[in-house]
């Protein structure tokens, strides 16, 4: 069951928005602020310059790498073996879901005739069931599931991060040209970049708010979503696969702290398997050999 989410304009336009939208403040900045400061007479000016060139020019360089890798990995499906499909058994021992119909029986999707894992949900975009499905996100024409979730979540991290400092080091640039000669096609530029990344880093910020929310809360976006619509009025959604603060960022960073800030080391496991809150500690050893926190 390879993903099929089909090239067409509309699927094309967002990304391609992104990166237009990337490269226009990105020339912007470098030629319009870093460059003056590159070819100042002033040596402190220069250092400056330099210091700037190298943290922006690495934000962005990380920025791209986690688009890229948020775009082009598969985010995860149900594998082919038999025991997912629909023509297979109806229950084995190896197959102890969470997550079962009201009836008790294992959930299933009509589109891809496959058992469903825990968390695992239907994307209609890209045609495929998702493993531990987040959401679909058009600006990387793809999902944001198990084996992708780290880049996305890097992605805004990196595109926030990338937004304030170019915002803040570019106002200088800005106002330095409303006071000194300079033409108004360089003034337009730098109060397009100011404006542009100001705002993109305003409202990124706020995504990023929500998002490592839900990373610690042990959430997806679509549990969020399913769990705030049916409880009850003042209670907080909350999750079965909440294993604690650290446990969480693992789920999402991976299993070593030191490399969760880069593209690397994604969540150990298949993504098929899950501990919650009641089997942690659990000693079935079929079940917890499954689980990402043996192998992280």
């Amino acid at each position: 069951m390879g993903q099929t989410c089909e090239l067409t304009v509309a699927n094309i336009l967002p990304p391609f928005t992104v990166l237009l939208i990337v490269v226009t403040t990105w020339s912007t900045y470098t030629f319009g602020h870093l460059l003056p400061k590159l070819q100042h007479f002033d040596e402190k000016v220069v250092c400056q310059g330099w210091f700037q060139l190298f943290i922006s020019q690495y934000l962005t360089a990380m920025l791209l790498i986690c688009y890229s890798r948020a775009l082009l990995t598969n985010p995860g499906e149900v594998p082919e073996s038999l025991e997912w499909q629909l023509t297979g058994p109806e229950d084995t021992h190896h197959l102890k879901t969470h997550e079962r119909k009201f009836s008790g029986q294992r959930r299933r999707c009509k589109h891809c005739l496959v058992y469903k894992p825990d968390r695992c949900h239907h994307c209609r975009v890209c045609k495929s069931c998702i493993l531990k499905m987040d959401h679909h996100c058009p600006w990387i024409m793809n999902c944001v599931g198990f084996r992708n979730h780290k880049y996305f979540f890097l992605l805004v991290v990196y595109s926030m991060l990338s937004c304030w400092y170019i915002g803040i080091t570019v106002s200088e640039s800005f106002w330095q040209s409303a006071v000194a000669e300079t033409t108004t096609l360089h003034r337009y530029l730098l109060a397009q970049c100011l404006v542009c990344s100001s705002v993109m880093g305003f409202l990124l910020t706020f995504f990023l708010s929500f998002h490592s929310h839900l990373m610690m809360k042990g959430l997806t976006t679509i549990e969020y979503c399913e769990k705030s619509a049916v409880s009850k009025a003042g209670s907080k959604a909350q999750s079965q696969y909440d294993l604690g603060k650290f446990g969480n960022l693992q789920a999402v960073l991976g299993g070593r702290p030191w490399l969760w800030l880069l593209p690397l080391d994604p969540p150990a496991g298949d993504g098929l398997w899950y501990v919650t809150q009641e089997s942690s500690g659990s000693a079935d050893p079929e079940w917890t050999s499954q689980s990402w926190i043996e192998n992280s």
